[in-house]
Parts: structure tokens; sequence; C-alpha cells
């Protein structure tokens, strides 16, 4: 009896996940449509352009708790007020707490993922420096 249960959730995931499957197989087909256009239109206005040459842009999704620009404000403003040392989840919990996000794991994660991306961004720009103590977590500070 409770086989019969498993095995049609399973039946109703696997019918979702094709569905989702024909979906982007249908938007690729689109977009290899509409590329394919672009390079015919490139190739009428300027002939000797060599198309393997013009490399993908990334994409990247924005990440939906932070306005442009406000995590790393948040970021550095958290490090001024820690006036010490200060580590990559300490400043994940902090904005959490500042944006009002009640936070599970997986959210958490995307947060310090971001935290440390703009971390590592300001250390090239000599904002920030790490600072690594034997035995303990990486720490930051600033400049």
């Amino acid at each position: 009896m409770a086989q019969s249960h498993v095995v049609s959730g399973l039946v109703a995931k696997r019918s979702e996940i094709a569905g989702q499957i024909e979906s982007y197989q249908t938007e690729i087909k689109h977009l290899q449509a509409a590329l394919s256009h672009l390079d015919s239109t490139i190739k009428l206005f300027a002939p000797d352009v060599d198309l393997r040459q013009i490399k993908s842009r990334a994409r990247r999704r924005r990440n939906q708790y932070f306005i442009k620009g406000e995590a790393q404000r948040m970021t550095l403003e958290t490090m001024r007020d820690a006036k010490g040392l200060v580590c990559s989840r300490e400043i994940t919990d902090a904005l959490l707490k500042r944006k009002g996000i009640d936070a599970d794991a997986e959210v958490t994660a995307r947060i310090q993922k971001n935290v440390l991306a703009i971390l590592y961004r300001l250390e090239k720009n000599k904002t920030v420096k790490q600072v690594k103590k034997d035995g303990e977590a990486l720490k930051w500070k600033l400049n």
C-alpha cells in the first residue's frame, strides 16, 4: 500500500522534470534560432567578422535580497562596526539580521557565497585584507 504512494509520487516528480526538460529544449531552440538570425545580420553588415571569435557572456543571477550595491555597502558597514577581525559567517549573520531575512541553510549559504565574492573583490581593490591565524577560520579586516 505504501509503495503505491511512493511510486505515484515518483511518477509525478518524473513527469514534472520531463516537462521542464521539454520546456528548456523548446527555449534552447528559440534561442538558437535568434542567434542564427543575429549571426546572419552581423554577416550582412560586416562580412569579415569571425563569429567564432565572439565569446559568450556569462549570465549571472541577481541576488533577490539585495538591490545593486547594497550587499557590498552593508558588508563594509558591518566590518566598520565590528572594529576588528570578522569572518564571512559573522558578516552573513549581520546582513541577515539587518535585512530581517528569516533564512534557512540554503539561503544562508547563498548569501555567504555572495559575501565571500564581495570580500575577494574588495581584496583585489585593496579595501580589505585577509588575516589567517593557525587553527582559526579565515578572517577579514579593513585596510
